[in-house]
């Protein structure tokens, strides 16, 4: 089984809310994370490389957050793997912090106030809980990232 997983960011989805002229910038590096395959025996949770992820808030006084929520749960044709199996850990805290992936929320995944800037970069590592209850096959979803400042 091999889980691809597409992360909806810089190049691909980005949505930024804008108020009283800030500007934000949000980059996701890369746009794709895998989980390969392994025995849910000797491992039970499965790493993806680390993804870099850049935040720059300017011109802004009011808190901000970046969030993140999956499309749907992870899918290989009619078979899933429910979302809530993927958490991810994330460095630096502040201003990033760990969680765990949902379908039907955005889940927190930085956040502070006022300007980031110079940039501020963190490293999160997503990690699937693996099982021999998944059926074989290639998993994918899509997540999508949401940098905001009200």
């Amino acid at each position: 089984m091999t889980v691809r997983i597409a992360l909806a960011g810089m190049a691909l989805l980005l949505h930024a809310s804008l108020a009283s002229a800030q500007k934000l910038a949000l980059t996701v590096t890369p746009s794709t994370i895998t989980f390969a395959s392994a025995d849910p025996d000797t491992t039970p949770t499965i790493d993806s490389a680390p993804i870099a992820i850049t935040v720059r808030v300017q011109q802004n006084t009011q808190p901000w957050q970046l969030t993140v929520q999956a499309s749907g749960d992870l899918l290989s044709g009619t078979d899933t793997i429910d979302a809530t199996q993927v958490t991810w850990t994330a460095s630096p805290t502040p201003p990033f912090q760990n969680g765990t992936l949902s379908k039907s929320v955005a889940v927190r995944m930085a956040s502070g106030t006022g300007n980031v800037n110079p940039a501020s970069s963190g490293s999160v590592v997503f990690r699937l809980a693996n099982s021999w209850n998944y059926t074989a096959g290639l998993y994918s979803q899509t997540l999508v990232f949401t940098l905001s400042a009200p």
